[in-house]
């Protein structure tokens, strides 16, 4: 029955959890102010269904994709070569080292 399904993902988690957290919202505020979060409570869960549901992989795994770039740190540092402004990508938390340019061969020593 579900065969070609995109499936449980990080970002459907993430839409499940906020519609949860604005249906307990709801539930706590006693005004007219309450429709708001209950409105955003099942949009979000009506957008994780539809996530959960949907048969167009290939886009749904871009979005995730693209949710889950937000929290990647970059395990690098960039530097730009003094001599010819190419950037030189080094590893991060390495202390002062030796940078070699792969463009004109210039070194030099920056803290990474």
């Amino acid at each position: 029955m579900l065969n070609g399904r995109t499936g449980f993902d990080a970002l459907s988690f993430t839409t499940l959890v906020l519609a949860i957290v604005f249906a307990v919202l709801a539930s706590v505020m006693e005004s007219y102010y309450a429709l708001i979060p209950a409105l955003a409570s099942v949009a979000l869960a009506s957008y994780t269904l539809f996530r959960v549901l949907s048969t167009n992989v290939g886009k749904r795994r871009y979005e995730a994709d693209k949710f889950t770039s937000l929290f990647k740190r970059d395990p690098y540092k960039r530097f730009k070569c003094p001599k010819c402004k190419t950037l030189c990508r080094v590893p991060k938390n390495k202390g002062k080292i030796k940078i070699h340019c792969p463009s004109c061969g210039h070194e030099f020593i920056k803290r990474a």
